[in-house]
C-alpha cells in the first residue's frame, strides 16, 4: 500500500472507495456543533491496519495516522506490511535522512504528560512525521 499516493485524493475516488469497501470502513462526518467556526471534517479508520484517515471539509484526504501501539481503537500497525520504512529510534532516522540529503525538522516536547521526540521528513507534496516515546516509535503521520 502506497500511503503517500492516497493523499489529496477525494473521499469518493476509486482508490479510496475500493480500500474502504475492502475493510468495511465507516466514514464519520464531524461538523461544527458548537458554532465555533471550525470547518467540517471526515474521518475513517481501519482497525486491523492501525490506520486513521482524515479528510478536510472538501472531502480531500489530508492526513493519514499510523498507530504503532494496540489500543481499543486500533491494532498496532505493521510498517513493513504497509510499505513504510521503519526506524526504531530517532538517531537511526536522523542518520537515514542526513545520509540521503532529505529535508527534515526535528524536535522534542512534553505533550499530554509524555515526553516525545519527533522527526518530520519533508518531500514534495507531503511530509512524514515520526513520533517517539520512551517505549520507541509510537506514531507515523503522513500529511499533504
Amino acid at each position: 500500500m502506497n500511503l503517500p499516493s492516497l493523499l489529496n485524493l477525494s473521499l469518493k475516488s476509486d482508490e479510496l472507495i475500493e480500500l474502504f469497501e475492502l475493510y468495511e470502513v465507516e466514514v464519520v462526518y464531524a461538523y461544527d456543533r458548537l458554532y465555533e467556526g471550525t470547518e467540517d471534517k471526515y474521518y475513517g479508520s481501519i482497525y486491523d491496519l492501525g490506520l486513521e484517515f482524515s479528510f478536510d471539509h472538501e472531502q480531500i484526504l489530508k492526513t493519514i495516522f499510523v498507530f504503532m501501539n494496540t489500543t481499543e481503537e486500533y491494532q498496532a500497525a505493521s510498517l513493513s506490511k504497509l510499505g513504510i520504512d521503519e526506524f526504531s529510534d530517532k538517531p537511526s532516522l536522523l542518520e537515514h535522512v542526513k545520509s540521503n540529503n532529505l529535508e527534515f525538522q526535528e524536535g522534542e516536547a512534553e505533550f499530554l504528560g509524555e515526553y516525545r521526540k519527533w522527526v518530520k521528513v519533508i518531500f514534495d507534496g507531503h511530509s512524514i512525521h515520526y513520533e517517539y516515546l520512551k517505549s520507541g516509535l509510537s506514531q507515523v503521520t503522513f500529511q499533504a
